[in-house]
């Protein structure tokens, strides 16, 4: 009964927006606990960039930016995990990320990571929902050039569950040697292509073969707050719309880290 009211209430937009700012009363992000939140945008349109920049400078008030890097030797340590840090993430590698969600980075100083499909960068898929382009090579350059980062959205953006053991390993090694010859950096960083864990991934059997290609992270959808060593290869990520209000920022990431799991 419990579940579905909630499923109902998540289906009915105006019921949604009427328990998100009920929720934004009590959680904050302002109030929350300390660890490593890392944000997950896909699109962001020119009309979006306005509201995404004041997500970001709502957080920045919070926390502090960090790389993918510093995020990773964070949660590693996780003793060091002493305040709120902040991750940006993308995913799939459309050209609005460069042209409309660039700007707004370098202007803020934010860093951030593209999670790319490797294989989409030289034949990309034909149409989105948005009608939006994937960015090819220059993009990526350009991208890079500005001190970015690029990590691994798998090859084909397959969903690795239907996959076997050895479809799974061309998706995670194919990807990260394509990118590291293309960029000229390291890939250390793996999103999972949706995310949610055996749905869209197998968390024994993907996990360690995305260690075993030499990844350092795997990251989730799973909303919740990274607050050490164990969360590396199952790290939490919060999926956001740029064009949301902070209130249902705060209603969807504030909370005590056991309240956001």
């Amino acid at each position: 009964m419990v579940k579905a009211l909630k499923t109902f209430i998540r289906d009915t937009p105006l019921l949604r927006e009427m328990a998100l700012r009920v929720r934004s009363l009590t959680y904050s992000i302002a109030n929350s606990s300390p660890g490593l939140y890392t944000l997950c945008y896909h699109h962001v349109l020119p009309e979006q960039q306005k509201s995404f920049a004041r997500q970001l400078d709502y957080l920045s008030e919070l926390g502090d930016f960090v790389t993918a890097d510093r995020a990773a030797d964070l949660v590693k340590s996780g003793a060091t995990l002493d305040r709120r840090y902040f991750l940006v993430s993308f995913d799939d590698g459309y050209l609005d990320n460069l042209s409309v969600a660039l700007p707004v980075l370098k202007a803020s100083s934010t860093p951030a990571i593209l999670f790319l499909v490797s294989d989409w960068i030289d034949a990309p898929p034909k149409a989105n929902r948005y009608g939006a382009s994937y960015m090819d090579r220059s993009a990526v350059a350009a991208w890079q050039s500005a001190g970015l980062d690029v990590g691994s959205h798998s090859a084909t953006h397959r969903n690795l569950r239907h996959l076997s053991e050895t479809e799974v390993t061309d998706e995670l090694g194919r990807s990260r040697r394509d990118l590291e010859a293309m960029t000229g950096v390291a890939i250390r960083h793996f999103a999972c292509p949706w995310g949610v864990a055996n749905v869209d991934f197998d968390p024994a059997r993907d996990v360690t073969l995305a260690r075993r290609a030499g990844y350092r992270t795997f990251y989730t959808t799973r909303r919740g707050v990274a607050l050490g060593p164990d969360d590396l290869m199952l790290m939490p990520r919060h999926v956001l719309e740029p064009n949301w209000g902070l209130y249902q920022v705060d209603a969807l990431m504030g909370g005590r880290a056991r309240d956001a799991r």
